[in-house]
């Protein structure tokens, strides 16, 4: 029955995805993820290093005492800082160009020209109308991370709009062209660059006076969620919050449950640590069930989607030299509980394969803590641990070293290892139909 369904249904997940990866879109995704990912991966590691080894309260900081051990602590993490400044304040401006570059080029368009024209319209869309100073002319917090998902698919509209474009189509580099003859290429376009910045400038106007913080403010508005509050009546609103935040990564969107968020922030939490503190008593907190207590110490391993099981998984049973590589080098900045080397290199983000492990991952180890905690086999996690604290020892330390809270720990991330096993076979093996293709 098992190879009957084996010899049936893989076949088809495999033709199935990739078809996916015929779409204009989803090729234009894959080379945009390529091209930016080092600069991901540099800079979640400076970040990685930077708020667990040189920030006060970061996890092997505080362990090591390290602001009194290594000199120029303080230096070294504002040079960290810029490192990661300059390399996250870039990534959504060149997602945008290479998105609008490669798209362009799947029409065989101007894919320069393209790029250019939509990193102005990105700015145009990030323009800040309630400035006080010359020096917050834009929306610098866009630019980042939180901004790649609109960045993305802006990038793909300007790229489909070239295909109108009155150049002729391009056969060969740009660079082999005359200076003349590349003078008059771009000027053909000048109209059409024209009204896309002018009609970008008028839109982002329009939209802040509905959303002062811009169209990408304006497209979060619907996700801020009071996840804080969460408590044990609303369990299935916990597991509902926690499906939407993943599918939210998995689509390129910043989710309102950020890897990074600081534990003990939120009412439930306070109340939870002052009654341990005044009855000395875990199990019998008033708020057994909430985000900083199920979601954080047991379905955030590696960030969002558990991902250290499968940096875990791929370097397991992996094929291809580059997706053990991708892991590998993810490794150090999941440990502290960042994602996105894996989500950008992997890639995970609009991975049609990786979607069902990535959203049921989180509810099933999440089902798991909530029933030890309901049956009293272990106290829920109500001390305050550093935000880079490696997702396994989280429960431990925030239940003050219980054991039983250390193996539901483990028992969660071989569970979701096992998950993720079949998904990250099936991924390689599609990898390599892809491969095979493209040769062929």
């Amino acid at each position: 029955m098992l190879n009957h369904v084996q010899t049936r249904l893989v076949p088809l997940l495999v033709s199935r995805s990739l078809y996916w990866r015929k779409f204009r879109f989803y090729r234009t995704l894959r080379q945009t993820l390529a091209i930016i990912f080092p600069f991901i991966l540099l800079g979640n590691f400076v970040q990685a290093l930077s708020l667990s080894v040189f920030t006060p309260n970061g996890f092997f900081a505080q362990i090591y005492h390290l602001d009194r051990v290594i000199p120029a602590y303080n230096e070294i993490n504002r040079v960290l800082n810029l490192v990661v400044a300059a390399t996250f304040n870039v990534l959504a401006v060149a997602t945008v160009y290479f998105a609008a570059k490669f798209m362009a080029r799947t029409y065989l368009k101007d894919d320069n020209l393209a790029g250019l024209t939509g990193v102005t319209s990105f700015l145009m869309f990030n323009v800040n109308f309630t400035q006080s100073t010359s020096q917050d002319f834009f929306r610098i917090q866009n630019f980042g991370y939180r901004g790649m998902f609109f960045a993305f698919w802006l990038g793909v509209l300007i790229g489909w709009l070239f295909k109108f474009s009155k150049s002729p189509d391009q056969t060969g580099p740009s660079q082999f062209m005359s200076i003349s003859e590349l003078t008059e290429h771009s000027l053909r376009n000048m109209w059409l660059i024209f009204a896309i910045i002018l009609a970008s400038l008028a839109i982002s106007f329009g939209i802040n006076f509905v959303s002062p913080e811009g169209i990408i403010g304006l497209s979060y508005i619907g996700f801020r969620l009071p996840v804080g509050g969460l408590s044990s009546h609303v369990s299935i609103r916990l597991a509902l919050v926690t499906m939407l935040n993943t599918i939210m990564w998995w689509a390129g969107i910043e989710g309102p449950l950020n890897a990074l968020n600081q534990f003990g922030s939120s009412p439930t939490a306070t109340a939870n640590l002052n009654y341990a503190l005044e009855h000395h008593d875990l199990y019998h907190v008033p708020n057994p069930i909430t985000i900083n207590t199920v979601y954080y110490p047991f379905a955030n391993f590696g960030g969002v989607g558990m991902l250290l099981a499968l940096i875990i998984a791929t370097l397991l049973i992996a094929k291809t030299k580059s997706a053990r590589k991708i892991a590998g080098l993810s490794l150090f900045p999941s440990l502290v509980n960042i994602p996105n080397p894996m989500l950008v290199g992997y890639p995970v983000i609009m991975n049609p394969i990786l979607l069902l492990p990535f959203a049921i991952i989180p509810l099933v180890t999440q089902a798991i803590a909530w029933t030890f905690i309901r049956l009293h086999l272990m106290p829920p996690v109500v001390y305050t641990v550093p935000s880079t604290t490696p997702g396994p020892l989280i429960a431990f330390l925030g239940t003050n070293g219980n054991w039983v809270a250390f193996f539901v720990s483990a028992l969660c991330l071989v569970v979701a290892v096992l998950i993720y096993l079949p998904f990250v076979w099936l991924s390689q093996t599609v990898n390599l139909e892809a491969i095979k293709e493209e040769r062929a």
